[in-house]
């Protein structure tokens, strides 16, 4: 027997395995409900314009800084007082500024990575929101990236022949590698140095990139680890929405199998203590992230579904169904409920006369402009022509037959013609001028 669904529902992006999502803002929300004292269900949302995501009450979209109107909802940072709200809010922002820059580096920078966050992406889209919402999501992230200098940086992973994904732009940097520069300035092409001259290029600009990514790391993480020195948590003995904020970005990195584990790698070598933070936090989930309650997707809307809902008398019946219930919990009188449902009918009605008014002016603009040339050809004049051209043939053929009746050859030239058919002087031959001559 399936269980009950819970009031309180977060919609996150695909998840990433093991992960119940593949953002750090959804195990943020997530982590928040649960060390609060709420047990809220999973469920994978549509994107919306701005791809974020989003709790429900009772189907009621809750913005984050009412979790505390919740019921059995505790505030993580109630007993932090206010310079100590004021400092955690300070390292969010870093955390958010320096941390997520990398973690994004590590998702969508890296092909092999990107594979796999693809791959769950593809996985909970349909047609035809699979052939554009990766490529916008990964436009956003590589955009973001550039402007911090870290796209296309540390290569490809251990697998440098992985082709680019869809969306993925080209290193169009010229190869430095290629040519010399003298002191005055010449420049001169490099000689041949072999058949491995541009792998070896590829991995020294390869590991030039990866110490690049490291000393980045080092600067975001090293003010971490001396914040959280030998503590449990940042503040104490409990989490805070500090910690909580660490956690969700480390996340992506220490709990996913990414096949350029580059990230990983640096936090398990030289940050034990922020690795020892994140498993602490884990310990909020008893069974680990299996536990997380995973509602079913909603099924997708068919095709036939979203334009028969479109339609204004396919809804119009259901428009009392249609209307919003209250928000501030009290129940509206059945006059208020008919005058809403006549009223969003009206709307409904306008908003179509409105599409057909602009097609219709559309097409008389179109046809009074003249861009348009609509022209109808008198049937009558075709058939009156059809009959001189078979007339003509007639009289060809009537000249040919009279030709061939009277001399047996039909003459070829028109001046023969003129004077065998049409009642001119005849055409002498050849031969009868010769005897004329020779008989004068």
């Amino acid at each position: 027997m399936a269980s009950s669904r819970p009031a309180v529902v977060l919609h996150t992006t695909p998840p990433l395995a093991p992960l119940p999502a593949s953002d750090a803002e959804s195990i943020r929300l997530l982590c928040t409900l649960r060390l609060g004292g709420v047990r809220a269900g999973v469920e994978t949302a549509e994107w919306s314009a701005n791809g974020k995501p989003f709790v429900t009450l009772n189907g009621v979209g809750l913005r984050a800084r009412y979790f505390p109107s919740l019921p059995n909802y505790t505030p993580l940072d109630a007993r932090l007082s206010d310079t100590q709200r004021a400092d955690a809010a300070e390292w969010t922002a870093f955390i958010d500024g320096q941390v997520t820059d990398l973690v994004n580096h590590s998702l969508y920078s890296l092909p092999a990575n990107y594979a796999l966050v693809l791959r769950a992406q593809l996985a909970a889209l349909s047609f035809p929101q699979s052939h554009y919402v990766p490529q916008r999501i990964l436009g956003v992230h590589a955009a973001r990236l550039r402007a911090v200098g870290l796209w296309g940086v540390g290569g490809g992973g251990d697998d440098e022949n992985t082709p680019a994904e869809p969306g993925l732009q080209p290193d169009k940097t010229p190869l430095e590698d290629a040519v010399v520069v003298a002191p005055g300035g010449t420049r001169a092409p490099r000689a041949w140095s072999g058949w491995n001259a541009g792998v070896e290029a590829a991995e020294r600009k390869r590991k030039f990139g990866e110490e690049k990514i490291r000393q980045r790391a080092r600067a975001a993480f090293d003010p971490l680890a001396r914040k959280l020195g030998a503590g449990m948590y940042f503040f104490g003995s409990r989490p805070s929405s500090l910690d909580i904020a660490l956690f969700a970005q480390l996340a992506l990195v220490l709990d996913t199998s990414l096949p350029a584990p580059l990230l990983c790698d640096l936090l398990l070598d030289e940050y034990p203590t922020l690795v020892s933070h994140h498993e602490r936090m884990l310990e909020a989930f008893p069974d680990g992230w299996k536990g997380v309650q995973r509602l079913p997707a909603p099924p997708a809307p068919t095709l036939w579904s979203t334009l028969s809902g479109a339609l204004p008398w396919s809804s119009a019946s259901s428009s009392s169904a249609s209307v919003p219930a209250s928000t501030d919990g009290e129940s509206k009188s059945k006059d208020e409920r008919r005058k809403e449902a006549a009223q969003l009918r009206k709307f409904r009605y306008a908003r179509w006369a409105w599409f057909a008014g602009a097609g219709l002016a559309l097409v008389t603009y179109v046809l009074a402009s003249g861009l348009v040339d609509i022209s109808f050809d008198d049937v009558n004049e075709e058939d009156e022509d059809d009959e001189e051209e078979e007339d003509e043939w007639v009289v060809e053929e009537e000249v040919d037959g009279e030709g061939e009746g009277e001399g047996g050859q039909a003459p070829t030239d028109l001046y023969a013609f003129m004077g065998y058919r049409g009642g001119g002087l005849p055409v002498a031959d050849d031969d009868d001028e010769e005897e004329e001559t020779a008989a004068e």
